[in-house]
């Protein structure tokens, strides 16, 4: 029983927390928050600089990926076609991003999508195409207690 219970509370924290809240007091300009899973984690490591992305999805099996409304890409540079999903990227060397700060951000998504736990992100446009596009700026772990 108990299990449901918090099994229910995930999913309505999920549910409610799908939202995007862009502009919040506090976090930088331009920014928007969302609460959802890990979903698609990968990483580049194969060029000057190391990438970590994922999209964020509306439960723990990633049937519905969550777009940004307010922070939309293009697939490439000369596609006219909007990304289905936001993608979250974190790139090393980009905009003061250094190697700890992709070791530490990667670990806390890996985290999550071991434990089917839902990421608070804090994320801005930096670029119009879908690969780096979308920084993300935060990601805190949500417990459901």
């Amino acid at each position: 029983m108990k299990k449901v219970i918090l099994y229910a509370i995930t999913i309505l924290v999920t549910i409610i927390g799908a939202e995007e809240n862009c502009n919040v007091p506090g976090n930088p300009d331009g920014s928007c928050q969302q609460i959802g899973y890990v979903c698609n984690l990968g990483f580049n490591v194969n060029g000057e600089d190391n990438v970590m992305f994922f999209h964020l999805g509306a439960d723990a099996s990633c049937t519905n990926l969550l777009k940004s409304d307010s922070l939309q890409t293009f697939l490439t540079e000369t596609d006219t076609t909007l990304s289905a999903a936001a993608k979250f990227f974190l790139v090393e060397n980009e905009e003061n991003i250094g190697p700890l700060s992709l070791t530490l951000a990667s670990s806390l998504a890996m985290l999550a999508v071991n434990n089917n736990t839902p990421v608070d992100i804090i994320y801005k446009k930096v670029k119009d195409i879908e690969f780096g596009g979308i920084k993300l700026l935060s990601i805190r772990l949500v417990h459901s207690n």
